[in-house]
């Protein structure tokens, strides 16, 4: 009974909590500077169709927007703003009653000109944050927890390198993201497992696993002399196009291996922990079937991921007409390498995890994490 309480009294905290904070981020519009409009009112007109020169169709609409200011010195005041989108929705978007909108006032001789910017964010981010924080507490408990402190560590530890790389301005700035690809598994490790000797087994098997499909991935590309890669497809690319995909094809490559290694570690731990009496070439035999039932999966994952990277540029492509090769070359080949190389290194990790927790764990002596 204590328990059904307990666990009825957190259902209820985590609903209280949530209620307040969505509240809050519905009236938060005095925490920004920018001026937040929000639409009391929506007049539409008739749609137009258009057709490109590709006989792409589209339809396009205008809104005329009454929004009323939430914040600043504008607060209370109403003005009218007009709003064209389409159906496409490329790079426009309509606007609904009640949604909060930021804009940019201009005065000039005493009449004021309102222009949308886009539209306010942040009550859904927070909130789907808020849903992913408590899932994971519910279904890991403070395993959970720690595992999103990792993730928000790193990505601040990404921002960090990114900004001292833009800072320096360097020209060999691969060995800077090959450097920080170390520090994201030593410290997702560290929070997720701790230290000790899962870690130091697991961190082994991802830098040997990464190491390798990379080095035989820059092999193949150096004998191949990169034929049909177009770095330089890379989008807004302002430094060496090549280097810029290493060090994204490190990252991507790092959490494949991750995943796999630590997959196999972790089974091969809990299973010698139950089953002290395991053998070497028993554990080596175990690890090699683990790896074969995630392989199959993480390289689905790894396509799937580069299916939705290139989706909407593919179709971009071939809606100003261009043929499935040229589209392929452009849009998707810098992907399928990042996908191939990280493949390999999966398929690498399966021996080298097994290999590495079978020889630390090998022996009755070895039991303990």
């Amino acid at each position: 009974m204590k328990v059904n309480t307990k666990t009825w009294l957190k259902l209820a905290l985590i609903l209280v909590s949530g209620l307040c904070l969505y509240l809050f981020l519905r009236n938060d519009a005095f925490l920004y500077q920018q001026p937040i409009g929000k639409v009391v009112a929506v007049k539409q007109a008739t749609p137009e169709k258009t057709t490109d020169v590709y006989n792409n169709s589209d339809e396009t609409t205008r809104q005329t927007l009454t929004l009323e200011i939430l914040n600043g010195k504008y607060r209370g005041q109403s003005f009218k703003v007009n709003n064209t989108y389409s159906s496409s929705g490329g790079l426009d978007q309509k606007y609904h009653l009640g949604q909060q909108i930021f804009v940019n006032i201009h005065e000039h001789r005493g009449q004021k000109d309102v222009v949308i910017s886009h539209y306010k964010r942040d009550v859904y981010l927070i909130m789907l944050s808020w849903l992913v924080v408590v899932l994971l507490y519910l279904t890991m408990q403070f395993q959970g927890i720690r595992s999103l402190l990792s993730v928000i560590l790193n990505f601040v530890l990404f921002l960090l390198i990114v900004q001292i790389d833009v800072f320096l301005n360097l020209t060999n700035f691969f060995w800077l993201f090959a450097i920080a690809a170390l520090l994201f598994t030593a410290l997702s490790l560290a929070l997720v497992i701790g230290l000790n000797k899962q870690f130091s087994v697991t961190f082994l098997a991802i830098f040997l696993g990464t190491s390798s499909a990379l080095v035989i991935g820059c092999l193949v590309l150096y004998f191949t002399k990169s034929k049909g890669v177009h770095y330089e497809a890379l989008d807004f690319a302002t430094q060496s196009p090549k280097q810029l995909f290493l060090a994204a094809t490190v990252i991507g490559l790092l959490g494949a291996v991750m995943d796999a290694a630590t997959d196999i570690v972790s089974t091969l731990f809990e299973m010698k922990h139950s089953q002290p009496e395991l053998t070497k070439q028993q554990l080596f035999k175990s690890g090699q079937v683990i790896g074969r039932s995630v392989m199959g999966p993480l390289i689905n994952v790894l396509l799937l991921i580069f299916f939705a990277e290139t989706f909407a540029m593919s179709v971009l492509y071939f809606k100003t007409g261009n043929s499935i090769a040229y589209t392929f070359e452009w849009t998707m080949a810098l992907g399928v390498v990042q996908a191939l190389i990280s493949g390999i290194g999966i398929v690498l990790t399966v021996p080298l995890a097994s290999f590495l927790s079978a020889q630390f764990l090998g022996g009755k002596q070895n039991v303990g994490n």
